[in-house]
């Protein structure tokens, strides 16, 4: 069974390097980060999850955004890959911040990452 500890200084990496960036447009204290380990994925060094509308209308809370980093994948990438990892994920996270997300169709995500990249390069 996996198991899921929060990373504050992935959650500070991850706002610097979106501000870095030009994605100073994301609310990042609704973005929190966790390492799992013991995930039985073997393609996926990252995935995010939203709480959306309902579950934050419940708990009372604005909507939040998880980013879930397996350890056994993400922490043997490079820091460049880790870098693109990152980036992709936040651009799932729609500028609103409304609790839903940017699906895979709606974005060209290896055009967005390389432009990002560059932007991160040029400073």
């Amino acid at each position: 069974m996996a198991r899921y500890v929060r990373d504050r200084s992935l959650e500070e990496y991850v706002r610097w390097l979106g501000e870095k960036v030009g994605l100073g447009n994301l609310d990042y204290s609704r973005i929190r980060c966790v390492r799992s380990y013991g995930s039985k994925s073997r393609l996926t060094a990252a995935r995010i999850h939203a709480a959306g509308r309902a579950l934050s209308a419940g708990l009372g809370v604005r909507p939040f955004y998880v980013i879930e980093f397996v350890s056994e994948l993400f922490d043997s990438l490079g820091p460049r890959e880790r870098d693109r990892v990152i980036l992709h994920e936040l651009l799932h996270i729609p500028s609103s911040m409304g609790g839903g997300l940017v699906g895979h169709g709606a974005l060209d995500f290896d055009l967005e990452v390389r432009r990002l990249e560059r932007r991160l390069r040029r400073e």
